[in-house]
């Protein structure tokens, strides 16, 4: 009876295991995670994570708003005296690479530019079945592409050469190599000018695309935008190569106006909310700061009152009035300011439904300006100047501000970009400076462009530095890329340099 017994429940085992292999396929899929996943929700998951992780109350507001100085801490304040804390530096190498998910599990399907990589292969390796409501394969191509050049130039823009053409290729190259921050930017001209060249205008725009809804004007000016923004950033390292790709963003159609900014349209309710939103609910870690404050105060820029709040006791006693938080002092020194006798960031920038910015029509007008003091078109640097300060006054107008108002502004001597000239300023410091206060928001292109045009205005931190010499030129290295991808991160350091706060990356010349 035992040996009866036990054949049978062999062969039960037997039946049961050929019975699972038969449906192998279908007990083991989940369907709540597809296998292969609409290209729509790629983009849409893309596009929000590229602004997260910009936007957010760390790498933004810790590091980028604090690096442009228009932020200042109200307690934690290592940061704002160049001490940066390495655990943050690991996640965010991170982040802009493979997404959140890469640590905490909570992006299944990948990050930023994984998803923007995929949606590439898919549209590549299967066409037809990527394209009828997903959008016409080139154009689900460009807009991936567009986005991969805009969140790997903020990745070589922070740190200098960086792993481009083997990154997210794990199989094929486990510890990839770091290209040149030359070789980046050059491949960032080719794949621009691919991305507008196939723009198909008559074709269907990609679906969950949250930035222009589809509409492939709108990204054909985008595309070319970025690609003046990348070619004028290369201006001191590579003037021929910058001249020529500047006329050929314009010549393809850059931004108009503000109609045609690049935003992230985020929603009321978490987790869609703006993350400066999610974060002010439990902290309140920064405020406006003095170099911010008494730059607008001395021009008596309207825009003050859009950027900073009154402080709360000056609101209270009936004379509303504007002090920033001064910028890099230590923790105790910072920590003794009282909240309410500072400025702090006003509810119009904390708001759930305050958009992100991609980029905008006044950074194009400022770069057209550049361009035109530095030869490589024609036109009026002080026309597209004045058009780049009225696009970032009307902007973030709340409907306080009128023309007169605009043009008396660019009429003061201290702004009116003839009467600078005259003066003796030279063009990178009144267009600069101008420009730094129209990126309000976005602060490592604040900080990007400060190093590049050399305009002024940024100060030493009051209570000085903790690491380096002055303002930083860039971040250090991941510690984890010194250990989990070590020849690779040693190639690099010996190719720039040193891997230091004060290192130039290759387009700063000076």
């Amino acid at each position: 009876m035992r040996k009866y017994m036990k054949y049978a429940a062999a062969f039960l085992m037997a039946g049961a295991v050929s019975a699972c292999t038969d449906n192998f396929d279908e007990i083991n899929t989940d369907p709540n995670q597809p296998p292969v996943v609409p290209t729509s929700a790629l983009l849409t998951s893309a596009q929000k994570q590229l602004m997260d992780h910009t936007w957010d109350a760390t790498m933004n507001g810790q590091q980028g708003m604090q690096l442009a100085q228009f932020w200042a801490s109200n307690q934690y304040s290592d940061e704002s005296r160049y001490a940066f804390r390495s655990a943050t530096i690991n996640n965010y190498w991170l982040y802009f690479y493979a997404g959140r998910g890469a640590l905490d599990g909570s992006t299944p399907n990948g990050g930023g530019m994984q998803d923007l990589n995929e949606i590439i292969r898919l549209n590549t390796e299967f066409p037809d079945e990527n394209a009828g409501s997903f959008g016409t394969n080139a154009n689900q191509i460009a807009v991936a592409n567009t986005l991969k050049v805009w969140i790997m130039q903020v990745v070589t823009d922070i740190w200098g050469n960086a792993p481009y053409s083997q990154a997210l290729n794990i199989d094929e190259y486990p510890n990839p190599a770091y290209d040149s921050q030359e070789d980046i930017y050059n491949t960032f001209l080719s794949q621009l000018t691919d991305a507008s060249n196939s723009v198909e205008l008559n074709g269907l725009g990609p679906a969950g695309d949250a930035i222009y809804s589809g509409d492939m004007m709108k990204w054909k000016k985008f595309i070319n935008s970025l690609k003046l923004r990348v070619a004028m950033r290369m201006a001191d390292a590579a003037p021929s190569v910058a001249q020529t790709a500047v006329a050929e963003a314009v010549e393809a159609g850059v931004f108009e106006s503000n109609d045609d900014n690049a935003l992230f349209p985020y929603l009321m309710n978490a987790p869609n909310n703006n993350p400066l939103n999610e974060n002010f609910k439990t902290r309140n870690d920064y405020a406006v700061s003095n170099i911010l404050i008494d730059k607008l105060q001395d021009l008596s820029d309207p825009r003050l009152a859009l950027y900073a709040a009154p402080t709360v006791n000056s609101v209270v006693a009936g004379t509303p009035e504007y002090v920033g938080e001064v910028y890099g002092l230590d923790e105790v020194n910072a920590a003794a300011t009282q909240n309410d006798d500072i400025s702090q960031r006003p509810a119009s920038i904390l708001a759930a439904d305050a958009p992100g910015i991609y980029m905008q029509y006044a950074e194009v007008a400022f770069l057209l300006a550049e361009a035109v003091e530095r030869g490589f078109i024609s036109g009026s640097a002080a026309d597209y100047y004045n058009m780049g300060v009225a696009a970032s006054m009307n902007y973030w107008n709340d409907g306080s501000l009128t023309q007169d108002d605009i043009d008396a502004y660019l009429a003061q001597p201290a702004v009116a970009y003839d009467a600078q000239i005259a003066a003796g300023t030279l063009w990178n410091e009144v267009i600069g400076q101008q420009k730094w206060l129209s990126l309000y928001m976005q602060g490592i292109e604040a900080w990007t462009e400060y190093r590049r045009l050399d305009f002024g205005v940024l100060q030493m931190p009051a209570d000085g530095v903790l690491d380096g010499t002055g303002i930083p030129l860039r971040i250090m290295y991941p510690l984890d890329e010194q250990s989990a991808n070590k020849a690779s991160y040693d190639a690099a350091v010996a190719a720039q340099g040193a891997d230091a706060l004060d290192t130039r990356l290759w387009w700063d010349t000076k």
